[in-house]
């Protein structure tokens, strides 16, 4: 029985949409403010939750074969709140165009490295979201749903 969790995370770090850059777990920056582009990167609390395993054959040990799934959020810093000196809400359609193009590039998934399917579970704290440190950006936090099946 093996999980492809890091196969997971991996490919979601290759993801491509413009001007965002995303991170893997082994990536995680201890201040989003140190790059001025845009950040994707795994939650640092909370990153893996509702996790489920569904027996699918009989036997045990390496033998079973299951559906294993679990729920992986991801945290958007898109830019420091009060950057600029613009209106302060200023930023905010750029946030939900970006928060869309994250969304169609899930969605454009037809085959994903290491599980059998990836969708979209929600998202959340769209708006004041902090940094690892507690610097506040626009943000907002992806939760996605994976499913792998596991020999």
């Amino acid at each position: 029985m093996t999980l492809q969790f890091d196969t997971v995370t991996d490919a979601i770090s290759k993801l491509t949409v413009a001007t965002l850059k995303i991170k893997d777990i082994d990536e995680i920056p201890v201040e989003g403010g140190k790059s001025r582009q845009a950040l994707l990167i795994p939650k640092p609390v909370d990153f893996m939750t509702d996790v489920s395993m569904v027996r699918k054959s009989f036997g045990g040990g390496s033998s079973a074969k299951m559906d294993f799934g679990y729920v992986i959020t991801y945290r958007l810093l898109y830019k420091p709140i009060g950057d600029g000196r613009s209106n302060i809400l200023a930023p905010y359609p750029q946030l939900i165009a970006m928060i869309r193009a994250i969304w169609d590039a899930i969605l454009a998934i037809d085959v994903f490295p290491g599980c059998e399917d990836i969708i979209p579970a929600g998202i959340s704290m769209v708006g004041p979201t902090e940094d690892p440190t507690g610097v506040l950006y626009w943000g907002a936090d992806f939760s996605f749903r994976i499913m792998e099946f596991v020999e």
